[in-house]
């Protein structure tokens, strides 16, 4: 059933990684640093079935059957190219934790004086977060106020983390190097901001964010490369981004480490 989509989907879905590893028949992915790497392209987010108008349900329906098919593929590729240990919990935990650091310390940098806030992002969140990702926080937080000081909490956890798509890597001998894992978090935040001439303001939110972890599985290394939004009830479950098209690929790439901004500026 899945045979063909699935020849069509792995060309496009893994055909930017494969050139961090076919530039140079030399070039071993697995020694390609994890914080060089973005988001691979725009994959299929299923979304929730009742947040689309009711006549687009069939072919929604579709394409989430799809993408859990694609990914369940994947799976077993995984499993039997490396023979490794499937750790979906600890890798969602691992994930959880990234997320949780990032937003940690970018609230932090925006409490430093203009002066050190990127230089802090870079220290905070190295081996955390991809580059883009550094370099994203780091313009919005030389925006923040002067003088006010921000923090961010964790108030709960609404669900249990979703690996929503399982994506491979392979290198250039089609073996598994690493993976990209779209993780569903739904939680409750505080943001508090504060200052000596500043009223105090506090805001919780439900916040539901899809995180794009990129994975090294041999070594349990992951980086945060950015967010995705769910798919809209139009969206093909097919990418439209060629990884050959890599001025456009960078683009994407920038606009989905911009961890915070709003569905409107959907990638």
């Amino acid at each position: 059933m899945f045979a063909r989509p699935i020849a069509h989907l792995l060309s496009r879905a893994v055909r930017a990684a494969r050139l961090y590893s076919k530039r140079n028949d030399d070039i071993d992915l697995m020694h390609v640093p994890l914080k060089a790497m973005g988001v691979l392209t725009d994959f299929y987010v299923p979304p929730k079935l009742t947040s689309c108008p009711i006549r687009t349900w069939p072919k929604v329906m579709l394409r989430s059957l799809g993408a859990y098919g694609l990914s369940t593929y994947f799976v077993s590729k995984f499993k039997q190219d490396t023979r490794l240990k499937l750790r979906l919990f600890e890798w969602k935990e691992l994930a959880l934790e990234r997320y949780m650091r990032t937003n940690k310390m970018f609230a932090a940098a925006c409490s430093q004086s203009p002066a050190e806030r990127k230089a802090y992002i870079q220290t905070q969140l190295d081996g955390i977060v991809s580059t883009e990702v550094k370099n994203s926080l780091a313009a919005r937080a030389a925006s923040f106020p002067l003088g006010a000081r921000l923090e961010w909490n964790l108030k709960k956890i609404e669900k249990p983390p979703v690996i929503k798509v399982f994506q491979i890597i392979p290198d250039k001998d089609e073996v598994v190097a690493l993976l990209q894992l779209i993780i569903k978090l739904e939680t409750l935040q505080e943001m508090v901001v504060h200052g000596d001439n500043v009223d105090t303001k506090r805001t919780e939110r439900l916040v539901t964010d899809y995180v794009v972890m990129t994975l090294n599985p041999y070594t349990d290394e992951m980086v945060f490369a950015g967010t995705l939004f769910a798919a809209t009830p139009h969206q093909k479950l097919r990418p439209t981004l060629d990884g050959t098209e890599m001025a456009a690929l960078f683009k994407f790439q920038r606009v989905c480490a911009d961890i915070y901004r709003s569905p409107g500026q959907k990638e």
